[in-house]
């Protein structure tokens, strides 16, 4: 099994391929989208790592895979989501391009992320991390079922969101 075609409401999440190198560099380089996440990559490094993320999301351990996200009736990507999962966890993250923020891309991603984590890897729980600050982010966590996880060991510039399967709704 390598990353699968995920299809949400209106969007669609695609494996990264070679095509979407654009998009990886274009966010991971600015500014602007890595505000909440870590300082902004130069484009060398950033292409190094897609190389990197691409091998990995065509691989058949789901310990780390990464999408393109796409709306529907729109022909520009809106950003890229990823899924890291182990035997009993996973973690998701994601980059979108301002003009995709706020819009209600995030929350379908999600959601189609955690369905799938939890009915298909069979993971029992979801977590993410924020920077403090990152509002968005955490009003999309609170909305898609996430608790935030109190005392968690990370720096205090962190925060942890987590959301339990609940395996009786299966």
């Amino acid at each position: 099994m390598t990353a699968p075609f995920l299809k949400g409401e209106a969007i669609c999440l695609r494996p990264l391929c070679k095509l979407d190198e654009d998009l990886y560099v274009r966010l991971h380089a600015s500014l602007q989208t890595m505000r909440h996440v870590s300082t902004p990559l130069d484009a060398d490094t950033a292409r190094e790592r897609f190389a990197a993320a691409c091998r990995l999301t065509v691989s058949s351990d789901p310990s780390y895979w990464v999408w393109t996200i796409f709306v529907s009736g729109h022909a520009e990507d809106a950003g890229i989501a990823s899924l890291m999962a182990g035997d009993t966890r996973a973690e998701i993250g994601m980059l979108l391009l301002p003009e995709w923020q706020g819009r209600g891309v995030g929350m379908q991603a999600v959601r189609r992320l955690t369905a799938y984590g939890f009915s298909t890897l069979g993971v029992d729980r979801i977590e993410s991390r924020q920077r403090v600050g990152n509002v968005g982010w955490q009003r999309l966590m609170e909305r898609s079922g996430f608790k935030r996880v109190e005392g968690a060991i990370m720096r205090a510039e962190w925060l942890t969101w987590r959301r339990d399967c609940d395996w009786s709704n299966r």
